[in-house]
Formats: C-alpha cells, sequence, structure tokens
C-alpha cells in the first residue's frame, strides 16, 4: 500500500509519499496563490485541486517506484477555517474565502452580541467570535451574497472541497468541526441557533465523520488523472496540528506539542477535561474518541520574526542572522520585545495590545533586537505553557516543537532557557504529512494505534536543556512586569 499525505496548508500545498513502513518516498509543494484586496484574501479551490492532483503525480514521478501494483490512499490534513461553497456539480459558485480574510469583523461582533462569547464559548470550543470562522463568513455572505448562498448545495471548509472533490461524497471530518464556530463539540453536531442565525441551510452542510475515517474511492475521472495504481480510497484525515502531534510522536497525555509557524500554537491532550469557562483555551474532539485535544494559538509566532527581518534585514537569510546571534552573548542588558504585533493573544487577551520594544539604548543594535523578538516570543510560549500547565495539564512532561521556527538551533536552545523547560526537536521536518500518514496506516490496520508509530518507523530528534536559568528567570519576569505594566494601563484606563 502507498500513502499520499496532502497538506493543505495556509502558505504551502505539500504533498508526500509514504510506503507501509512509514518511509517517505518522495516529497512535493507549491505555493497557495491568493487574491487580496484591502480586508479580503481570497482563492480558487479549483486550482487548489488541480494542485494537488498535479503534486500527487510529481510525487509518484519522484519516487522512482512502480505504482501500478499498489493500493494507494490519499490522507487528508490541513487547515480548517477557509471557506468553499459549491454548486450542485461541485464547482464552486465563487472564490474561496481564506481564514486569513477579515471581512466580517461586524458580523462576528452581531453573533457575540446576540449569544455571548460565553454561550459560543460552551457550545463551539472557542473562546471567542471572531472574523476568521466560517460561521461570520457566512453571516457575511447572507448579507452581501445571498445569491451566492442561495446558488451553493455545499457549504464546505477546503479540506471538505477537496475531499469531496476527490470522492463526490461530502462528510466533514470532526476534529476540523470546532473551528467553524456553528459545531457543538459536545454533541458532535452542528449547532442549529447558530445556523439559523448566520443564514446556513442545515442540508448544505457536510455529515459529521470521525478523523481517519475512509470516505471512499475516488471518481473515476479523478482516477484518470491520478498515477496508475490498483486502486485509490480517500481518508478524512484530521486537522493539520493534530497530524502534526502524530507525526512527531507527541499525541500523548502531559506531552505538549509546540508549533512556531507562522503563529505559535499549542496543542495537548487534556485528561479528564472538564468545562470551564474561565479557563479560555479551545477545546476540540481529539483522534480517538475519547481524547479532548486543546489548542491554543497566539497569532504573534514566527510572523513576528518575519516582519521584523524584512524590514530590517530583507536582503540577508535567516541563516545570516542566526549566524549573527550565534557569535553574541545575549546578557541580562538586552531590550525587551513584547511581541503583539497583532494585537489580542492568549494567556491575557489584552485587547488593546501592541508589539513593543522596550529597554533599548544607544549600546543596542539590530542584532540585539533580532534577539528581543526571538526571546519575546519565547517568553510568551513560556506564559502559554505555564497557563495550560497550571488550569488543564499538571505538570508538562515533554515540549516537542515544530514548524519552520524549530529548525532554527538560537531559537530552540533560547525557548528552552526561556521557558527552563527541555525542548525536543524531530529531525522529521514534515511532521504533518508524516502524522497524516500514520493516521491512514491506522485505519489500513498496519498499526494498532497511533503510538505504535514510533515501533515501525523511529522519529530522530534533537533535545535542548535550559541553561543560565537565574538570568531568565529574570529576564522572564521583567517581561511580565511590563508587559502587565503596559498593557494592563490600557485596558483600565488607569495611568500609570
Amino acid at each position: 500500500m502507498l500513502i499520499y499525505a496532502v497538506d493543505l496548508g495556509t502558505t504551502n500545498l505539500k504533498v508526500a509519499l509514504y510506503d507501509e513502513s512509514l518511509r517517505r518516498l518522495a516529497l512535493s509543494s507549491k505555493a497557495v496563490s491568493y487574491d487580496t484586496r484591502d480586508d479580503r484574501v481570497e482563492f480558487d479551490p479549483r486550482a487548489i485541486l488541480a494542485d494537488v492532483i498535479e503534486l500527487i503525480g510529481q510525487c509518484a514521478a519522484d519516487s522512482g517506484i512502480e505504482t501500478r501494483p499498489h493500493r494507494a490512499v490519499i490522507v487528508l490534513t490541513g487547515q480548517a477555517e477557509s471557506v468553499v461553497l459549491a454548486g450542485a456539480d461541485l464547482a464552486p459558485v465563487r472564490p474561496g474565502i481564506s481564514w486569513l480574510d477579515s471581512r466580517a469583523s461586524r458580523e462576528s461582533a452581531e453573533i457575540e452580541a446576540e449569544f455571548t462569547a460565553g454561550e459560543g464559548f460552551r457550545i463551539t470550543g472557542q473562546p471567542f467570535p471572531a472574523a476568521a470562522w466560517p460561521a461570520s463568513k457566512l453571516r457575511w455572505l447572507a448579507r452581501h451574497e445571498p445569491r451566492s448562498m442561495d446558488a451553493a448545495r455545499h457549504v464546505l471548509m477546503i479540506k471538505d472541497y477537496v475531499q469531496l472533490s476527490l470522492t463526490g461524497v461530502a462528510a466533514g471530518e470532526s476534529s476540523t468541526r470546532a473551528f467553524s464556530y456553528f459545531y457543538d463539540v459536545a454533541a458532535d453536531a452542528y449547532w442549529p441557533a447558530m445556523l439559523e442565525f448566520c443564514g446556513v441551510e442545515p442540508a448544505k452542510l457536510p455529515p459529521i465523520i470521525a478523523p481517519g475515517a475512509t470516505v471512499g474511492p475516488v471518481s473515476a475521472s479523478v482516477g484518470a488523472a491520478l498515477p496508475p495504481a490498483a486502486g485509490y480510497t480517500v481518508n478524512a484525515g484530521t486537522l493539520d496540528h493534530f497530524a502534526s502531534m502524530a507525526g512527531a510522536g507527541s499525541y500523548s497525555d502531559s506531552v505538549v506539542s509546540e508549533s512556531s509557524g507562522t503563529v505559535l500554537s499549542l496543542s495537548f491532550i487534556a485528561p479528564d477535561w472538564k468545562f470551564d469557562p474561565s479557563v479560555l483555551v479551545s477545546f476540540h474532539r481529539g483522534l480517538r474518541r475519547q481524547d479532548t485535544v486543546c489548542f491554543d494559538c497566539a497569532d504573534s509566532g514566527g510572523m513576528c520574526l518575519e516582519w521584523f527581518k524584512n524590514n530590517f534585514y530583507g536582503s540577508e537569510s535567516y541563516d545570516w542572522l542566526e549566524s549573527r546571534l550565534a557569535d553574541r552573548v545575549h546578557g541580562p542588558h538586552a531590550p525587551l520585545f513584547l511581541p503583539y504585533l497583532t494585537g489580542l493573544n492568549p494567556p491575557e487577551y489584552f485587547k488593546e495590545a501592541a508589539g513593543a520594544f522596550l529597554e533599548l539604548t544607544l549600546r543596542h543594535d539590530g542584532i540585539d533586537m533580532a534577539y528581543a523578538v526571538m526571546e519575546g516570543v519565547a517568553h510568551l510560549l513560556r506564559s502559554n505553557i505555564d497557563y495550560c500547565e497550571e488550569h488543564l495539564l499538571g505538570e508538562v512532561q515533554g515540549i516537542v516543537s515544530t514548524g519552520g521556527g524549530s529548525a532554527s538551533a538560537f531559537w530552540s536552545q533560547l525557548k528552552a532557557d526561556a521557558c527552563g523547560r527541555t525542548i525536543v526537536v524531530p529531525i522529521e521536518t514534515q511532521s504533518v504529512c508524516r502524522g497524516a500518514a500514520v493516521i491512514g496506516l491506522v485505519e489500513a490496520g498496519i498499526l494498532a494505534g497511533i503510538g505504535e508509530a514510533e515501533s515501525l518507523a523511529p522519529v530522530s530528534t534533537k533535545v535542548y536543556t535550559p541553561s543560565r536559568g537565574a538570568m531568565h528567570r529574570a529576564r522572564y519576569e521583567r517581561f511580565q512586569q511590563l508587559r502587565d505594566l503596559l498593557y494592563a494601563t490600557r485596558e483600565t484606563g488607569k495611568e500609570g
């Protein structure tokens, strides 16, 4: 059996080809194109589908193996929130709307006014409504493009659309549903009152299925465009963050999976989880029926470093910046950076937050500021880990770091130092695709469970242990002090 793991990422589409022993045979990728205007970010769903089919073919060619005798499984993973409306012929009735699109801010506020954030949190698993959620976007469409809503036979997320186009079967797997803001996590069903408020006909939504479920065979027309095989089936897969946990070996109790890509996110299984409205961490159905997976996401992650490098060292590479950082000893008098360039971030959710460099002096230069940016994100990571440890996890047994930022040895060590905890970085760079392949092997009966992947194909890791503890504790305490002084003053309107 061959497995094509398809990662429908925000920035890039990726397809990786694996065999039954979880050996990666090939990898192909392609950037996603967007039409961006003001607060609108749209894409062509048909182009996404065509690129997926092209990348599958490229993987088969690059692998150098004869695919014809093998059964093949396409396992889907990737982003959740991006919306696609498709007609009865499965063709999109309008461009897809990315989760990055912020046009529905007014509609998001209307949702909160109608239902309150507390009620929405209890039902949907999301602490707050947001313009990113499909519920907000669909209310916007019902108001501004009622003809598009009327013409739609299927109201989908992007992964649903690719799955429907491959098989002709409409289905939405449950790990992505909580990112819609119209899904009742506890009931494993859509939320009727929210659908009515947003103008969505329930019959147009895909039936809910479990993560990793087999959807069905590919249609004859799609099969003709794919590399020759004994047959193709499609697996619903799961959310990319949860696939990464499975691929990195961190889908287990008391282990936190940290991803430092464009955003900074934490994913972990919360044993004995019970809803607490005061603990503002989103919750979701996990890969196993008994699991509740909590997901904590701060927009101010790798994008802070990208912003800094592009504006201050745009002509230089990240390797160049890393070498300059590594050549310098960064002591207690380095500047501090509050990584709130995107505003609201957990765990404090200061509504008036903004980015800030603090304690700059004439002796500091751009490399010192780059260090401050990296350290600021590491401090944000620590504040979220401390919060989740206190309220949801008990003592964290390990932190596994994935995503683009984990490729930086300097940043990984800095995270370990700032957090006072050991950071484990898998050498496997494609943990999302690997996790999707693991899910496919479990569904096929080749693996008994997600945790068995390590016995089949262990992942090599690099371990970063914390050092210079006293200095980094003092730096973190100063970070907290300045953050709370600045943002709490803004929130309350007090003079500081």
